[in-house]
């Protein structure tokens, strides 16, 4: 099938039934599978979604240290280049590796590592620069294991029907609402706001404590139950005979079939492409990367002017108007524009690189745009002093982070006669994006306080 037909058919029949070979399963397999799918995505992003919520906990636990006002940017550095190297090694080891341990390994790593978040806040006496250490350890550990766990899941999704894949981008996109949205209902429940809506300063910040510790409980709750319902469907025939198809190097896909490559929206092994290693696979990748290159860029300074941003210069933005929770609303109104965005990308039917290049170029002007919001510490003019106006900034930043990087994944792989090899490269091209908008968090920071931020 020639590379534009595929195209056509990744992205308008990706509800369709699947091959041959996964006719054979019920409908309560495919079901219970795409749940699981769902939920393995909500895993990937909840932990990143997790740290950055308890943002106002940190400020005050790491009080007294030189990481107080900066930790935002050693958040974003640590976990997303972490998170690369994790993802890069997960890539080039995929098809030698068993996907259910790694997944197994991702959920068991993060749950330790939201167990220590529930302790951490009684532990009064760490505060400082011995809490901010430990918090970085946490999130290198989350970031290695969503890593594995977002490879393995492709890999895995490759085996069954498209909408599974797309069952992961949802619950990654539902992981950043459910956080935040906890996180407002908490601290209105618990957190003693005083009238101009901020946490009084003096005395223990039980609320404060409180909310974050529930954070944390809901977070290792909600994966231990993915544990399970992991541990239960992997017994499923259908699921072990799916499964076994990602590891086992074996070409059994029937590429012929424009049915079957229709529904193949990650990985499709072609007839023509030997077995998958780092060797063997290196001319594919050049002329797979020529196919997509603009996607993968429209991808890359996507996620690169936001993490550039948000959270590092957004949550320092103050209220003008005395809200209450500025940032916690500013967390959630993000992550509802960047669902938003998501969902919008298969109906907005954006496909040529051009546009979208042009828009995410156009993008970096968020950077000087947050700066004239009420940010305590640029000595730049700030002439947005409405946050009605700096909120409908931050839903913006979300909608178009969401369609960009979402279409521009869902166009690329279709352009490429391996689809398997185009779909590595985009998530490594969100990977590093991800990774480069945390480092220019600090050269964006200082540029807003004309100082070195650390």
């Amino acid at each position: 099938m020639p590379a534009s037909d595929s195209r056509t058919s990744i992205l308008d029949t990706e509800s369709e039934t699947a091959g041959s070979d996964r006719l054979r399963a019920d409908s309560t397999s495919l079901r219970v599978a795409y749940v699981l799918f769902l939920g393995m995505g909500l895993a990937t992003l909840l932990p990143w979604n997790l740290f950055i919520s308890a943002s106002e906990f940190y400020k005050y636990q790491f009080g007294g240290s030189t990481h107080q006002q900066t930790f935002h940017n050693s958040f974003s550095v640590v976990y997303m280049v972490t998170n690369f190297a994790s993802n890069i090694y997960a890539m080039l080891t995929v098809t030698r590796s068993n996907p259910n341990k790694r997944i197994a390994f991702g959920l068991a790593a993060n749950t330790i590592s939201y167990m220590v978040g529930v302790f951490l806040p009684f532990m009064g006496m760490l505060r400082g620069s011995v809490s901010f250490y430990i918090v970085l350890a946490q999130m290198a550990t989350c970031a290695v294991a969503s890593g594995m766990l977002t490879n393995s899941l492709f890999a895995l999704a490759a085996h069954f029907p498209a909408a599974h894949a797309e069952g992961i981008f949802s619950g990654q996109a539902v992981a950043g609402i459910i956080a935040t949205g906890a996180q407002l209902v908490a601290a209105y429940s618990v957190s003693p706001i005083d009238d101009t809506g901020n946490i009084p300063a003096p005395g223990p910040p039980d609320g404060l404590i409180s909310r974050t510790v529930a954070y944390f409980i809901f977070a290792a709750v909600v994966n231990l139950t993915l544990t399970a319902g992991f541990l239960h469907v992997s017994r499923d025939p259908y699921y072990q005979q799916q499964s076994k198809l990602s590891y086992h190097a074996e070409n059994t896909s029937d590429s012929s079939s424009d049915e079957a490559e229709a529904e193949q929206l990650i990985t499709v092994v072609t007839p023509s492409m030997p077995t998958p290693s780092v060797v063997s696979d290196f001319e594919a990748f050049k002329h797979t990367f020529r196919d997509i290159s603009s996607y993968c860029y429209v991808i890359v300074l996507d996620f690169a002017v936001t993490l550039s941003v948000f959270p590092s210069v957004t949550a320092l933005v103050t209220s003008t108007s005395g809200a209450q929770l500025l940032t916690e609303w500013h967390f959630f109104v993000y992550n509802i524009g960047d669902f938003l965005g998501r969902r919008s990308a298969p109906s907005i039917r954006i496909s040529r690189a051009t546009p979208l290049l042009t828009l995410a170029i156009l993008r970096i002007l968020f950077i000087p745009a947050f700066f004239a919001c009420h940010v305590t510490f640029s000595v730049w003019y700030n002439g947005i002093q409405s946050d009605q106006s700096f909120m409908a900034l931050v839903l913006v930043l979300g909608l178009s982070n969401g369609f960009l990087s979402t279409r521009s994944a869902m166009v690329a792989p279709g352009l490429s006669a391996y689809p398997t090899i185009a779909g590595s490269i985009v998530a490594i091209s969100i990977s590093s994006g991800l990774a480069l908008g945390s480092v220019l968090s600090w050269l964006v920071r200082a540029a807003g306080c004309l100082c070195i931020p650390f």
